[in-house]
């Protein structure tokens, strides 16, 4: 039996979603097409995050997103950014219309950046209706704040609701990288961001550039994850999907990626096949 859940995310399908910036989609994918999507390919698990933002659907919509979600035997984890109480409360009471047991936050919101005080207050003011409804609470790490600093907010509440929703990649933008990053959270892991990434040297040799990569094909060590995270979290793919200088190429190369990631993490690990490889 497997010990983790594969699974997919709003931010698999960013640019099917709509990137300030650049070309619009012609056909943003909705909330429905993207639980249509993740059962197509195969994931048990859909992390619906804060590019596609469950707070604007509304309680009837919600209720057909829960239902079209089991229909598909999918099982939803909501996302959102900050901490501000009212929003994780409001993101709270989502989750439990949806059955989901877990909400994934961001320790700020770009604009809002508490300290770890006033972090700790905010977090200890929601928790307690986090533990009494039986839903987690997954601080991700990002790249305005260290591990060490998501670590010792996390560490705050000992055998509480709250856990590390873990990107392995974010920290690059601290100076971080993977393996020091999973090293410092992985045991506070509550769900995993499997993002693959590249790093090559630019050709002038000045510098160097970062992109995403599909599963496998990258420099993410799946092997170190497996070894250091918890048993039974889920493992949801995210992409960094490079712009390739129109939106029609662009998400037919996030759709192949998608497709090769869900396939990559079902191999490399063993769990259930994807509805591709079954047919």
């Amino acid at each position: 039996m497997s010990d983790f859940r594969v699974g997919v995310s709003s931010w698999t399908f960013a640019w099917a979603l709509g990137v300030a910036g650049y070309e619009p989609v012609p056909h943003p994918l909705t909330v429905f097409d993207l639980v249509d999507k993740a059962a197509e390919l195969g994931a048990g698990v859909l992390q619906i995050a804060d590019n596609l933002p469950l707070s604007a659907l509304s309680p009837g919509e919600l209720d057909l997103l829960g239902q079209r979600a089991l229909e598909k035997g999918l099982a939803l984890e909501v996302g959102t950014r900050g901490l501000d109480p009212d929003n994780l409360f409001r993101y709270l009471e989502i989750a439990q219309r949806l059955g989901a047991k877990l909400v994934r936050t961001l320790p700020h919101n770009g604009r809002d950046r508490p300290d770890m005080k006033e972090a700790g207050r905010r977090l200890g003011a929601v928790l307690p209706a986090f533990e009494k409804a039986g839903v987690v609470l997954g601080v991700e790490n990002h790249d305005f704040y260290p591990a060490v600093w998501v670590r010792d907010l996390v560490q705050l509440f000992p055998d509480s609701a709250l856990g590390v929703c873990l990107d392995p990649v974010n920290n690059l933008g601290q100076g971080e990288g993977e393996g020091e990053v999973m090293a410092q959270l992985a045991p506070l892991a509550v769900n995993f961001h499997c993002k693959d990434y590249i790093i090559r040297r630019k050709p002038s040799m000045l510098g160097f550039d970062v992109e995403g990569a599909p599963l496998g094909q990258g420099m993410l060590n799946l092997d170190r994850a497996r070894a250091l995270l918890p048993a039974g979290l889920s493992w949801v793919i995210e992409l960094w999907t490079p712009w390739q200088g129109n939106i029609a190429a662009t998400l037919s190369l996030e759709s192949l990626w998608a497709a090769e990631s869900v396939r990559m993490l079902h191999l490399r690990l063993g769990g259930r096949k994807s509805l591709k490889d079954s047919s």
